[in-house]
């Protein structure tokens, strides 16, 4: 499988494309990209988020929300959730600063999970009223969203991320080793 990382200055468009990134280099993301960090605090899991971890709906989960800039403009708006569980390793997960090894990689160098694999779920949906002023777009525009489960060795949940960018997508469920 062609990844859309391969070339250092290429960018790196998927959260498996960051993490294979920052894994050969060290940063999740390309030359001319930056992400902004929105949000990173604990709360309590959304119904969506707990079935994607594994974890009882309301359990504590770190949540983290940034925008992608590409060349200074938005180029997507994602979330991360971890379980609360990893917090005491990895507490830059609730801090709003730049991780530069990427979330899930970070997870791994402090715990030594190390991520197996991943699902994406691709869809096209009308970007919220929030999406849309934080990407810039008309009101009603429709965006591609795609939802990213990793999981460690043990096949146990280890993070899951939701990202909303430009564009109509595609819909499709892809599998992948990492």
């Amino acid at each position: 499988m062609a990844h859309a990382d391969e070339g250092n200055d290429t960018p790196a468009g998927t959260a498996g494309e960051r993490y294979r990134r920052a894994r050969e280099t060290g940063k999740a993301y390309a030359e001319g990209e930056r992400a902004e960090i929105r949000h990173a605090e604990v709360v309590s899991a959304p119904v969506d988020v707990a079935d994607a971890l594994g974890l009882e709906t309301g359990a504590r989960v770190v949540w983290r929300q940034r925008l992608t800039l590409r060349d200074g403009r938005p180029a997507s708006l994602s979330a991360s959730w971890f379980p609360a569980s990893v917090l005491e390793l990895c507490p830059r997960l609730a801090q709003r600063e730049r991780i530069r090894e990427g979330t899930t990689r970070y997870i791994e160098l402090k715990t030594g999970r190390r991520p197996q694999r991943a699902r994406d779920l691709w869809s096209a949906r009308e970007a919220a009223p929030e999406e849309s002023r934080a990407l810039g777009l008309p009101a009603q525009a429709t965006v591609s969203e795609v939802r990213h489960v990793v999981y460690d060795s043990d096949e146990e949940p280890l993070a899951f991320e939701i990202s909303i960018k430009p564009g109509t997508g595609h819909t499709g469920t892809q599998e992948y080793t990492l």
